[in-house]
């Protein structure tokens, strides 16, 4: 690249309001390398004409005391970013200088928000969002009396064709390689709770992005989704940020709880009790297996949520509770069939729970019984790993 030429194109000026955009908003997550570069292209360009003569990389590398190296991964940040194109042409390279998004929609709309924020934190995104705020305090008590175009103006009898093309501005835009089923993602949405025909590609780059960015699959989004749209089926952007955030956070902390050894039950049961209280018995099974309920489970949960006479958070936690004693020791990550569950449901009917906290306490019974069976020497005939189900649960599970 020493030798190798480069030209710069761009299709508009930008103004003090889109440095602004720059400095503050895509500094933090390009960091300062990237943003020298790209302020020092803007400067080469020539303003008249929209583009620069040829120069060498070298240029570039003396005035930003960069090494190929570091040039280099400057430059793939700014492609990455949506604030740069490059094209080839054997050794001649042309690159092409977009403006950055609005301020709003940086912060509202696309997932280049979402990454400020965790760069710099609630209280530093706050305060410099509220620097490209407006106050609409000026026209309280006003009414918009401005005329429409129609009004003034009268139709013509013949339009104008013409297949130039004109300046127009060309803002930055992020492209992924990202796999997303969509197909998958809307077969599990409400058709009568969702407008599909809102789902304009622009609907449908802001989910995949932010499928990436939070490590959702399709069955998390279609929550995350749902959960943005109001009762008129509009979608609301920022909310659906929110919502990912929540789901990711939701997913994360149930690897944790499922991976990890050593817990606290307290904080644990805290926690289920909360999942159990505020989702379907789907999507808790969904969220322990990681993945989309298979038919024959969706139908022992339908079995279940019609034969067990329980709260709904009740059921959730047999759900959670039974899921985790049929994989206890790792293997298939299924859900028991509808016989374990009906099992464990006839023995705390017959024990009077009532309450998601009368099952919490009713298997922490059944756990300190079988580590006080263990410590007298039972381990014997358990030489896997200690279960902590009654033994009228054994039964069941070899027949399962």
């Amino acid at each position: 690249m020493r030798t190798q030429q480069f030209k710069l194109i761009t299709y508009q000026n930008i103004d003090l309001d889109e440095r602004n955009v720059v400095t503050l908003l895509y500094q933090p997550i390009i960091g300062c390398r990237a943003f020298s570069l790209y302020n020092t292209m803007w400067s080469l360009i020539d303003r008249s004409r929209l583009k620069s003569p040829e120069y060498t990389h070298r240029k570039l590398f003396d005035l930003l005391s960069l090494t190929p190296e570091e040039f280099l991964k400057a430059r793939r940040v700014l492609e990455a970013i949506g604030l740069m194109v490059v094209y080839q042409n054997d050794d001649l390279y042309l690159y092409e200088i977009k403006a950055p998004v609005t301020a709003e929609e940086f912060i509202k709309h696309g997932s280049l928000g979402a990454y400020l924020f965790n760069k710099i934190g609630k209280a530093e995104f706050d305060e410099i969002s509220s620097l490209f705020k407006i106050s609409g305090v000026e026209k309280i008590g006003f009414k918009n009396i401005t005329v429409h175009f129609d009004e003034v103006f009268k139709s013509l009898p013949v339009g104008i064709e013409t297949n130039d093309e004109y300046l127009s501005r060309s803002k930055s835009k992020i492209n992924m390689k990202h796999k997303f089923d969509f197909d998958l993602f809307v077969s599990g949405l409400s058709k009568n709770y969702v407008d599909k025909r809102r789902l304009t590609k622009k609907v449908k780059d802001q989910i995949i992005h932010l499928s990436f960015l939070y490590n959702l699959d399709e069955i998390a989004m279609q929550k995350a989704f749902m959960d943005s749209v109001d009762n008129e089926r509009n979608i609301h952007f920022d909310k659906l940020v929110k919502r990912c955030k929540y789901w990711a956070g939701m997913l994360n902390q149930t690897k944790i709880a499922l991976e990890e050894v050593e817990t606290d039950v307290d904080v644990t049961y805290k926690w289920a009790k909360e999942l159990c209280a505020n989702q379907e018995p789907i999507d808790v099974l969904g969220i322990f297996t990681g993945q989309k309920p298979s038919t024959k489970e969706k139908e022992t949960l339908v079995m279940a949520m019609t034969e067990f006479d329980l709260p709904s958070d009740v059921l959730n936690y047999l759900i959670i509770y039974a899921f985790g004693q049929a994989n206890e020791n790792g293997g298939r990550k299924l859900l028991p069939a509808f016989n374990y569950l009906e099992a464990i449901y006839t023995s705390w009917s017959r024990q009077g729970v009532k309450t998601i906290d009368d099952a919490h306490n009713l298997a922490m019974k059944y756990k300190e019984d079988r580590t006080k069976k263990t410590n007298k020497g039972s381990y014997k005939k358990y030489p896997k790993k200690q279960r902590n189900e009654p033994d009228w649960l054994e039964k069941v599970r070899e027949e399962f």
